[in-house]
């Protein structure tokens, strides 16, 4: 595990459970939202029942980048609470 980076953003707590990757589908604005596609984010909306759920999950994870309104890019990052980290950012360890 590493330090994570001052200006990391919370974006779940891990409070939501099994729940993280639903949430993050119905609440994130998909008008900042690359790299996901509309199969996997339809997978996550409805919840961890569906079969493939933790697939899209980490298809998503692995590959969502959201773009705030100053143009900077953010990345996911799951460590029981759903994290945004700059997308330019390298872990020191």
């Amino acid at each position: 595990m590493f330090d994570l980076p001052e200006n990391a953003i919370l974006y779940a707590s891990d409070s939501h459970g099994v729940y993280i990757p639903q949430y993050f589908a119905k609440s994130v604005d998909t008008m900042y939202l690359s790299g996901v596609t509309d199969e996997d984010m339809a997978i996550l909306l409805a919840g961890p029942d569906h079969e493939h759920y933790w697939d899209a999950w980490n298809d998503v994870e692995c590959s969502a980048v959201l773009t705030d309104d100053a143009g900077k890019e953010w990345v996911l990052y799951q460590d029981g609470d759903l994290w945004l980290l700059p997308k330019d950012w390298t872990p020191s360890d």
